[in-house]
């Protein structure tokens, strides 16, 4: 572990490393090799899912990782929602523990979160969607409050073709709460946009290691896929 991890984070750019069942890319091996590959291109830090990348990259890197554990409960992937999930992502390697902290999962237990951070020994990450949540995170014992789940639950609003939500990093910043702004962040802009309102870091994921989604935004310029639409 890390002594100082979000230290190493402050102010600085961080490479989310996943991929889906049934990617191309969705081995672990190729999970380290996309995560050295941002790391050589100047991101701080990783965000990375499950143990078993976790623990892999873990022998290549000395950079912070955040970890997390996707649990599909039947409508949405749910991070972390348990204890047990959480130290076996310490276990294997994680600075961070991301942990979904939405009142949608959680309801009134937001003690998980510093049941987790007591349990693991690492600071926490709460991802959360609104403004709301994101305060009684900061209140119960996270460490750091994310904007990663803003548009995925029903308190907050759509992501259907929407960008990042700045909106939330500058109410949670103006509130005094540590924020990680992530979700949807697709160009360099948006990126210093955010640490323009204060943002603590900030998470980049498909725009930098999904390759399909990469190569769906150049296609969308085509002449074929204008006509198309």
């Amino acid at each position: 572990m890390i002594d100082d991890p979000l230290d190493l984070i402050a102010g600085r750019l961080i490479a989310s490393v996943q991929a889906a069942a049934g990617s191309p890319v969705r081995d672990t091996a190729v999970i380290a090799a996309l995560a050295q590959s941002a790391l050589r291109g100047g991101a701080s830090g990783l965000r990375l899912n499950g143990p078993e990348d976790i623990r892999h990259v873990r022998a290549l890197t000395r950079a912070p990782i955040i970890g997390l554990h996707k649990v599909h409960n039947g409508t949405r992937n749910v991070i972390t929602p348990r204890v047990d999930l959480a130290v076996g992502l310490a276990d294997a390697g994680a600075d961070v523990i991301a942990v979904d902290a939405t009142a949608e999962l959680l309801g009134d237990r937001f003690e998980l979160l510093r049941e987790i951070a007591d349990e693991t020994g690492r600071p926490v990450m709460a991802d959360v969607s609104t403004f709301d949540e994101g305060v009684r995170a900061w209140e119960s014992g996270a460490a750091i409050v994310g904007t990663t789940l803003s548009g995925y639950t029903p308190h907050s609003r759509s992501a259907d073709g929407a960008g990042p939500d700045i909106r939330l990093v500058e109410q949670l910043v103006a509130a005094g709460v540590p924020t990680i702004a992530e979700g949807r962040y697709q160009t360099p802009e948006q990126v210093r946009q955010a640490f323009d309102c204060g943002a603590f870091a900030v998470v980049v994921g498909g725009a930098i290691t999904d390759p399909i989604a990469i190569t769906r935004r150049f296609v969308a310029a085509t002449p074929a896929m204008r006509g198309a639409s």
